[in-house]
């Protein structure tokens, strides 16, 4: 094929792709503050360890990738590299833009802090859960301080969004990580549209802008994440007008308030499925016959629409429709208890079993699992929840040390959901392969997905992955979740791509 039947395939680069940005905005007449509502204690914004999505948009404002995404149409874009070039999906170049500063004097981003990032990253001793983004990588090399090449083990189509502004692809600078020690996570130096201020983390974190940003300063000089944990006072905060903006609404209650008092609900909609993870060392979770029991057993339909009709809806994929390897063309497990008490029967558990459910004690026994556990226990399966505090949450489900729990991958490159969950180089602990999933047909097929120019072939490749996984059913999907930011009709500009993210560069206070 053609090279510029490359760019049409893909939409990305083969061949040089340049493209502008908007014109650095004009002066700001004012000083204007946003106060925003953070709903959870903060954990830091390292992006080699970062974890959670409120984390992870206060690091999409303080950090800058190579590329990074759209804020109303979430497609790829420029960012601290102005172009990039790759004939063979394997070499990549990528041209750096010039007088990028960093924050609080931290001097001029140049290719050696992007090579620096980068092998952060992919450095054992870093302990980072990304390392396996970086793992097609060869070789980062820096010619010279505004050229970085990318060699990569084999072609990648899907590569710029692997150094996307989002984790592993986020530039840091060395000194300051030096500098900061164990403190890193708490004192990020980054390149974006805000930088840093002060932080406490039992109340407020709060960004000034940075006025040495690239695409000039943004309209809002302040943002203070206040930190209200209780959904409800976060509700009742913005109808008082003590915030302006609510980061993530998660209950339909409060959105049915709001939208009926006349305040602007911004949101996306299929961001990212949440997916059961069956632990295949589990005796009985091992058996296929037993998972499809279970799927045939929960009818996520209905207790989608009891628990949270605006928020949720049940999902039969990995993938979001809007990818565009996405496809429906897959197996499916509608709600029928009967065949499930007989898969079980065939499986050697006649009078069901009993298994554990990994959660965490803050959030306790939902309504939506308490739906999951009646429904489970009418063919004779009974789900224990099994919580505890948060940290050890994270680091047991991390390690792969349960017989099932749930997560959420949030992604827009479509490779990274599969990859992370299926390759067996990402068996937990090393990733996030927590089924411990290895399936040779997959991983043929995932690797000759990257590569492969012709969108025809790509696709036939990406939906043979989708229907043997919900064949295998190493994860049974449940629902696809939707992201609501509640805000005062006065507050502009607020795009909430498919990471769940805002780019506040964007927002503004009209």
């Amino acid at each position: 094929m053609a090279r510029s039947g490359f760019c049409i395939a893909f939409g990305l680069a083969a061949g040089l792709i340049t493209a502008v940005l908007a014109a650095p905005q004009a002066a700001v007449a004012q000083e204007k503050t946003l106060r925003v509502r953070f709903y959870d204690d903060p954990a830091g914004f390292d992006p080699a360890n970062i974890f959670r999505t409120e984390n992870e948009n206060i690091a999409f404002n303080l950090f800058s990738g190579l590329t990074s995404y759209d804020g109303a149409t979430g497609k790829i874009v420029p960012d601290v590299a102005e172009s990039w070039e790759s004939a063979d999906f394997r070499r990549w170049t990528f041209h750096l833009r010039k007088n990028v500063k960093f924050h609080k004097g931290m001097g001029d981003l140049t290719s050696a802090d992007v090579v620096y990032s980068l092998n952060r990253i992919r450095d054992p001793a870093t302990g980072s859960p990304y390392a396996s983004e970086l793992s097609g990588i060869d070789k980062i090399e820096a010619p010279d301080d505004y050229t970085v090449l990318i060699d990569l083990k084999s072609p990648d189509g899907n590569f710029l969004h692997t150094v996307a502004n989002y984790h592993q692809g986020q530039v840091v600078n060395r000194k300051a990580i030096e500098a900061a020690g164990r403190q890193v996570r708490w004192q990020p130096i980054g390149t974006g549209p805000y930088y840093l201020d002060s932080i406490d983390v039992n109340s407020r974190i709060i960004l000034k802008r940075n006025k040495d940003y690239y695409r000039g300063p943004a309209p809002i000089e302040t943002i203070i994440f206040q930190i209200i944990k209780d959904e409800a006072t976060g509700t009742i905060a913005l109808r008082k007008g003590e915030i302006d903006l609510v980061m993530r609404s998660n209950r339909d209650e409060n959105l049915q308030i709001l939208t009926k008092e006349g305040f602007t609900i911004y949101r996306t909609d299929d961001y990212a499925p949440s997916l059961r993870v069956f632990n295949l060392n589990h005796k009985a979770l091992s058996d296929v016959r037993v998972r499809r029991a279970i799927a045939h057993a929960l009818d996520y339909d209905t207790i989608s629409k009891a628990t949270s009709p605006l928020l949720q809806k049940a999902t039969s994929s990995m993938l979001m429709p809007w990818m565009d390897v996405y496809t429906s063309d897959v197996p499916t497990y509608a709600y029928n208890p009967a065949l499930a008490k007989k898969l079980l029967a065939e499986a050697g558990y006649p009078n069901g079993f009993t298994f554990k459910n990994l959660g965490t004690s803050a959030q306790g026994v939902t309504e939506f699992q308490q739906f999951e556990i009646d429904y489970l226990s009418q063919v004779g399966i009974k789900m224990e929840m099994e919580l505890v505090d948060t940290p050890t949450f994270n680091q047991r489900r991390n390690s792969g040390d349960f017989d099932s729990t749930s997560r959420l991958l949030p992604a827009v490159n479509p490779d990274m959901v599969l990859s992370s969950y299926l390759l067996p180089e990402n068996i937990a602990p090393k990733g996030l392969n927590g089924a411990r999933y290895n399936n040779p047909r997959v991983i043929e097929l995932l690797a000759a997905g990257r590569a492969e120019p012709d969108t025809k072939k790509r696709m036939e490749m990406y939906a043979e992955i989708q229907k043997i996984v919900m064949t295998d059913l190493p994860y049974l999907p449940m629902y696809s979740n939707a992201h609501a930011w509640p805000a005062k009709k006065n507050v502009t500009g607020v795009f909430v791509n498919h990471l769940a993210q805002v780019n506040f560069f964007d927002v503004d206070i009209k």
